[in-house]
């Protein structure tokens, strides 16, 4: 983790300011691109290019720690297999903290279940220059419609948070466009693969949690982002109602969510997504046993004749391999939970946490490869007036 991001990160559990030690550091030899934004930013100080390579989060009030592993601050309330390895690697550092535990609430229902699915889906997507079908440039142009030109102009040189980040490209793209610090949030050990890909970015910022409990400091971002994401956790509602807590006022929020149109259309679509309901919880319970793991390479040999389709229609379409088709056949069938939501609904939620200038986004303004799944799907976007 960068030096300078502990301004931003809180405890999950009481959201009071967290006290840094320090196992191992460096010092980055920074790109004059990113030296001259950040003297330009007025952030450039000696402690800029101070990078955290492993250490510990505490907080004082809770009395609990919190692992820095390969640059990730791992700040989630309860303990995962990360926890059980920094401590056989540190036990020197916790034994000198003897009034400091691990966090110990009991996990959100269905997130430990994310963390083993999602960072195996994750875990061997290559950076390639594709995600999904689409090309990188084709992403971020997506990323750019989906905000729209007025979050794009009040997020500028502020604070952007994505929620559900995965591998970190749309982060990656959000600290570019808006030129700004962009922080991504992944339940998952994703993550842990961002922050070794972008070590040497010092606008990017990485850190393992959980959407119910964000280790940010509330009303923290300008932007609040999170794109396929929300709908997969028990209650979407209850994670949309936690998220934007952490929005400042005037801030802007943008969120993309499976909506009912997934049902509709023609007779092949409703009959994948009968298969899908029908399946999925199978899947989930079993995940790493065999025979899931052959259905999955069945159904990804589906997704590659489909995707061979979209691109008879749509040269923009990129072609999926192999691990690209499992990797979308993992990410539609094995979530214990995917969840569907219209944009009233959604809208009626935003009203009620104090967002107004709310807008449906126009799946004509996406990328054509995409246009089809905005169609059938709610993007919303709106602008926090109160806290």
């Amino acid at each position: 983790m960068w030096f300078r991001s502990l301004e931003w990160y809180a405890c999950p559990m009481c959201h009071a300011a967290l006290r840094l030690k320090i196992l191992d550091e460096r010092r980055v030899d920074l790109s004059p691109e990113y030296l001259a934004l950040a003297k330009e930013l007025g952030r450039l100080d000696a402690d800029f290019n101070r990078f955290v390579e492993s250490g510990a989060l505490l907080c004082d009030h809770c009395r609990v720690v919190y692992p820095i592993v390969e640059g990730l601050p791992v700040l989630i309330p309860y303990t995962t297999p990360t926890h059980a390895e920094f401590e056989a690697a540190h036990k020197a550092l916790l034994a000198a903290l003897p009034q400091y535990k691990w966090p110990a609430k009991t996990s959100v229902p269905g997130e430990e279940f994310v963390m083993r699915s999602f960072a195996a889906e994750w875990r061997d997507y290559d950076y390639d220059g594709v995600i999904w079908d689409l090309s990188y440039e084709d992403h971020e142009k997506r990323f750019l419609a989906e905000i729209g030109e007025q979050m794009l102009h009040d997020g500028q040189e502020g604070t952007f948070v994505e929620i559900g980040c995965g591998l970190g490209l749309t982060t990656l793209f959000a600290a570019k466009d808006l030129r700004c610090d962009a922080i991504g949030v992944d339940l998952s050990l994703a993550v842990l693969r961002a922050t070794a890909q972008f070590k040497d970015n010092p606008f990017l910022h990485f850190v393992q949690g959980s959407a119910f409990y964000l280790p940010l400091r509330p009303l923290i971002a300008n932007v609040i982002y999170s794109h396929g994401v929300l709908h997969h956790t028990y209650s979407t509602q209850d994670a949309v109602t936690a998220v934007t807590q952490h929005c400042a006022r005037g801030g802007w929020i943008y969120l993309w969510l499976y909506g009912s149109g997934s049902k509709k259309g023609s007779v092949a679509r409703r009959f994948a997504f009968a298969l899908e309901e029908t399946v999925r919880p199978s899947i989930a319970r079993h995940l790493s046993a065999p025979p899931v793991k052959a259905t999955l390479s069945v159904m990804a040999c589906a997704y590659l004749a489909v995707n061979f389709v979209h691109r008879l229609r749509d040269p923009s379409v990129e072609k999926y391999t192999f691990a690209n088709a499992v990797h979308a056949a993992r990410d539609r069938f094995t979530p214990m939970f995917a969840h569907r939501h219209d944009y009233p609904e959604v809208a009626g939620w935003l009203r009620n946490a104090g967002f107004n200038c709310l807008e449906k986004v126009d799946w004509r303004t996406m990328p054509t490869a995409n246009q089809a799944n905005y169609r059938r799907n709610t993007g919303v976007r709106g602008k926090r007036v109160t806290t």
